[in-house]
């Protein structure tokens, strides 16, 4: 017998570090050669990891029922490099199981775990990001990932003042303050030190959560973009009212925001798989987050319906066109099929540039047939008629006496009936 090792750092919320007996696992035709592991069982927790991108060590035990060790098996793919896990001071079923990088090589037929040590006797795993680094062959490119790995860290509110002499957390992060019956949503260049200093106007906190980039790759800009996001997310939920209003977030473009989207929806499920916040529905709505903030996509209108309120027209740049409705003085509708400017002003407000940002990831613009500009897929609801104007134009200057009404009953122009249903 072998014993098995990996040289993860016994620390909680690091990747799975054993120290068990049993035989060396090998792989041979890709499949796992190990006494826990048959053919079925392989494809069984592979299956199961694949559903939603991870499971928790509880959910692949009960697709394994009549296993006689199911958590065992999990550890034989791990051990191989062909699963990571991670938990948080010891392994038990909510511990988050999911692939390996693409990169990380599964150890295979006949070879040792690594390079066994001379003195210490452990066996030390290939270390993967030195493996990556190596050249590859002609007309081969490794593409680059998102580059943030989210960190995420609990405390009772005892703790709190602890959270300042974190060195980690003296890195722009997000915060969640969780009470009996409410939830207070922050962001901050210093996460640890802003939680710790306990200014925030929320009582009864009975959990802290706080959520940071492992690789400090999150900027100012992007954290207060990801607590807008955050923030909508917990919405979502109505499990908790978030008592704050909505953060105004930040300008990014549409593949900063995909990765931050991606980066809060592993976090959210970390929450989840602990209880914490996202308990409700599935593990796959979690991580898909919702398409859009509460109450900014007006209702399905059919094709030929006229919106009520007073129609409006706004044109700009040599042929674009806004249509909206404004239906009372803080609701202007625009209406599905507008033109949107596809560059921004740097006069643009960030909430403008982050809206553009969130509405392309969700689907809601699309790049026009002629490509000269962004054009709406559905009727989206705005608070004024400067603000939807900015949004259109992309830049501060229009205001609501930019728009122009018009007459569906013969009007400014003889299609504008049908350009509206439309």
């Amino acid at each position: 017998m072998a014993k098995a090792f990996s040289t993860g750092a016994d620390a909680s919320s690091k990747s799975y570090s054993s120290m068990m007996n049993y035989s060396p696992p090998v792989l041979s035709a890709g499949l796992v050669q190990h006494a826990l592991l048959s053919g079925s069982t392989q494809l069984t927790i592979l299956r199961i990891v694949d559903e939603t991108g991870s499971a928790c060590l509880g959910d692949i035990a009960d697709g394994l029922v009549d296993h006689p060790d199911a958590a065992g098996a999990v550890l034989v793919m791990v051990d191989l490099g062909i699963l990571l896990i991670d938990y948080v001071g010891v392994i038990d079923e909510h511990a988050l199981v999911r692939r390996a990088p693409s990169d990380f090589n599964p150890t295979p037929l006949g070879s040792e775990l690594g390079a066994r040590g001379s003195d210490s006797g452990v066996t030390e795993r290939v270390d993967s990001v030195k493996a990556s680094a190596a050249p590859l062959p002609s007309g081969i490119n490794r593409l680059a990932a998102t580059p943030f790995v989210p960190a995420v860290y609990v405390a009772a509110p005892e703790a709190r003042r602890s959270l300042g002499k974190i060195g980690a957390l003296a890195r722009p992060g997000i915060y969640a303050l969780i009470g009996e019956r409410q939830v207070y949503i922050g962001a901050s260049s210093t996460v640890g030190a802003r939680v710790a200093g306990g200014q925030q106007p929320i009582a009864d906190i009975k959990t802290i959560v706080v959520i940071n980039d492992a690789n400090n790759s999150l900027s100012d800009v992007d954290v207060l973009a990801a607590e807008r996001m955050f923030f909508t997310r917990v919405q979502a939920t109505r499990a908790y009212p978030v008592m704050n209003e909505l953060p105004m977030g930040a300008a990014l473009d549409a593949q900063r925001y995909s990765e931050i989207d991606a980066f809060l929806a592993q976090a959210c499920l970390t929450l989840r798989h602990n209880g914490l916040l996202f308990a409700g529905g599935t593990a796959r709505a979690v991580l898909a987050g919702p398409r859009n903030e509460a109450g900014r996509v007006g209702p399905m209108r059919p094709f030929n319906e006229i919106p009520t309120g007073e129609r409006l027209e706004l044109c700009f740049d040599d042929g674009l066109v806004a249509l909206a409705a404004r239906q009372h003085d803080n609701r202007w509708v625009l209406l599905q099929g507008s033109d949107v400017r596809i560059e921004t002003a740097a006069s643009a407000n960030s909430s403008t540039r982050f809206q553009r940002s969130a509405w392309l990831h969700a689907g809601l613009l699309e790049l026009s047939a002629d490509g000269r500009s962004f054009v709406t897929t559905r009727d989206l609801v705005f608070r004024s008629g400067s603000g939807v104007a900015q949004f259109c134009v992309g830049s501060k200057g229009r205001t609501r006496d930019s728009w122009q009404p018009i007459d569906p009953d013969g009007g400014l122009d003889l299609n504008t009936a049908a350009l509206i249903a439309a």
